[in-house]
């Protein structure tokens, strides 16, 4: 759940459209967190922190208007080797409005060299079994 303040919100009093992605990555650290993989770990502990944002995609299906609440979802839908997307939606607390959907690609990096490279073992074993299986 993540709270919208009045500096959330645009001129229209509709949840700022940056917003949205925002309240996305909270729910990715969290979702991360939840798995033991903290960001204040040292990366002998944490190598897979080591990451960058490729890409965000984001749809606005409906507006959120004034100060509230919205739970916002996360789900793995692909691990490759370096690649790893999490979809993400923006939802009413209560009911079933959807106001966004995203997905997000997260490259690991080597933090000497800054390429990609593979997820840790520790991270597949964690990760794999939530990735969502698309029809």
């Amino acid at each position: 759940m993540q709270r919208v303040y009045f500096d959330d919100l645009d001129a229209l009093n509709i949840l700022h459209n940056v917003r949205y992605l925002l309240f996305m990555e909270r729910a990715r650290g969290e979702f991360f967190n939840e798995l033991g993989f903290r960001w204040e770990d040292d990366l002998s502990v944490n190598p897979d922190k080591f990451h960058v944002v490729a890409e965000h995609q984001i749809q606005y299906v409906a507006p959120f208007r004034g100060e509230g609440e919205v739970v916002v979802e996360v789900t793995p839908t692909h691990l490759g080797t370096s690649s790893f997307r999490i979809s993400g939606q923006v939802k009413a607390l209560h009911g079933t409005m959807v106001y966004a959907l995203g997905e997000t690609r997260l490259v690991r990096l080597d933090p000497q060299t800054n390429a990609p490279c593979s997820w840790s073992d520790r991270f597949r074993r964690q990760v794999e079994p939530l990735v969502s299986k698309r029809a």
